[in-house]
């Protein structure tokens, strides 16, 4: 053991750590190089240059034995902005007795542009209000600039093992310097256009969309510039806070949300836009929020909008079957034999869709005494659009033919027949709704949906039907 801070980096770990990166032809700064298992890694994925840091004078003698890298320092927190001003990424495995402190020491002299690709003690980056000031400074500036991710104790069985929890920390300093723009590869260039084809949406409205995002980020950050400056301009005088703030909904939103919230926003605009309305299911609308939220960097990037078109338009039909089945196993939980345990009528089928059932909790009484208001954003009421929306898919019927005024506005007169779609309905103060199919081969044609994705055999009559059709 060199030193009680001397954990090597084990190959998975550092797998995980670069996996996502592009190193081709960058400079890398490793400030804690150890016996150099990052550094030679870098290298074997193609990075051009390995700038390294080390304190101790063996671990010194293994680095420089390195061939093309570059030990430039023993202590890393005296490393000063000049001697790593060209850095394209800054990838660490700091001592963690002094983590925090490392981590925030690259940032502060990391060139616009760089990535900081760090581990760390899990408790530093946890959401704990009594941690010190420098973990504090560091949880702020990864909600701002980055991520953190728990790889648990990933140091078990490693060269030096500990139990403790390691998280991983990324983040990227803003800001532009020559060739090393942060929106760099967000365009598609003529032979990748080439490539891709014109397919769902045309290459002139794709980057419309790009640029005005990539615009809308920069604008962020500008803000974020001009506070750093107002801060400096008073530093010292005036003893009052100032900052500039980006607002969303009232509330101040941090870069991380900001680009999240608008990224969800785009991609709902490119679906709405370009895609057929009833592929456009609420599940489809979950499945891009977890893919945003999920994902540590999902760039609304040309490249990444004509795949994800394309995902879509090729999941189109398990899409469908999702919502039909969500649908199916809504009703048929309120049954006359009430086996869930929930209200339940005889007009509801357990194995089919009857030609007419009962929707609970679609509406809710108005008290104004002005009718009954139709939950658009709970209870049933998506379900049944989605139902809808698979109808057309089904039939071939295009959505606007068949969505009715009524799905447009919230408040309906209870007790009166409305028409939707494939259905008539009418709603009980209650909040009931009943439904009743308006022709049997819809009707039929999504009961042999049904039979196929549930397993079910169709009854005579409806087999029959299917036949004929």
């Amino acid at each position: 053991m060199f030193n009680p801070d001397f954990y090597p980096t084990p190959p998975e770990v550092a797998a995980t750590m670069l996996d996502p990166l592009d190193l081709r032809g960058r400079v890398v700064v490793e400030p804690s190089a150890g016996s150099g298992n990052l550094v030679r890694e870098c290298q074997a994925r193609g990075a051009a240059d390995v700038l390294t840091v080390e304190p101790e004078p063996k671990l010194r003698a293994i680095l420089t034995a390195i061939p093309d890298s570059r030990l430039i320092g023993a202590d890393w927190r005296q490393v000063t902005a000049d001697q790593i001003s060209h850095a394209d990424l800054i990838v660490m495995n700091p001592p963690f007795s002094a983590d925090e402190h490392h981590i925030l020491h690259a940032w502060a002299i990391a060139p616009a542009g760089c990535q900081i690709v760090s581990l760390c003690n899990w408790s530093i980056v946890t959401s704990d209000r009594w941690g010190s000031r420098a973990s504090r400074e560091l949880r702020t500036l990864i909600e701002q600039y980055g991520s953190r991710q728990n790889l648990g104790s990933v140091f078990e069985d490693a060269e030096r093992t500990t139990l403790c929890e390691i998280g991983l920390v990324r983040l990227t300093k803003p800001g532009d310097r020559p060739g090393a723009d942060e929106f760099d590869g967000f365009f598609l260039g003529p032979d990748d256009l080439e490539a891709e084809g014109h397919g769902l949406i045309k290459y002139r409205r794709s980057r419309e969309l790009v640029q005005r995002y990539v615009e809308a980020c920069r604008i962020y950050d500008e803000q974020l510039a001009a506070g750093v400056r107002l801060e400096a301009a008073v530093g010292g005088i005036y003893k009052g806070e100032l900052g500039i703030q980006i607002r969303m909904e009232g509330c101040a939103a941090s870069r991380n949300r900001f680009r999240k919230e608008l990224q969800k926003a785009f991609w709902e605009s490119v679906i709405a836009e370009m895609l057929p309305r009833e592929m456009a299911t609420s599940q489809l609308q979950g499945d891009i929020n977890r893919f945003v939220e999920q994902q540590t960097k999902v760039p609304f990037t040309e490249r990444n909008l004509f795949r994800m078109l394309q995902i879509i338009a090729g999941t189109t039909d398990q899409r469908i079957d999702r919502a039909v089945e969500a649908a199916f196993d809504e009703l048929t939980r309120h049954t006359a034999e009430n086996r869930w345990q929930v209200e339940g009528w005889k007009t509801n089928d357990a194995y089919l869709f009857n030609q007419k059932f009962i929707v609970p909790y679609l509406a809710e009484k108005n008290w104004s005494g002005l009718g009954v208001d139709l939950k658009q954003w709970g209870g049933n009421f998506p379900r049944i659009r989605d139902l809808i929306k698979a109808l057309c898919y089904i039939t071939g019927r295009p959505y606007a033919e068949v969505e009715h005024p009524a799905c447009g506005y919230d408040r309906v007169e209870p007790g009166v027949w409305h028409d939707w779609g494939f259905f008539e309905f009418k709603v009980y103060k209650k909040g009931t709704g009943h439904f009743r199919f308006k022709d049997q081969e819809d009707w039929a044609a999504l009961n042999a949906r049904v039979a196929r994705i549930k397993g079910l055999t169709l009854p005579e009559k409806l087999r029959r039907r299917k036949a004929a059709a």
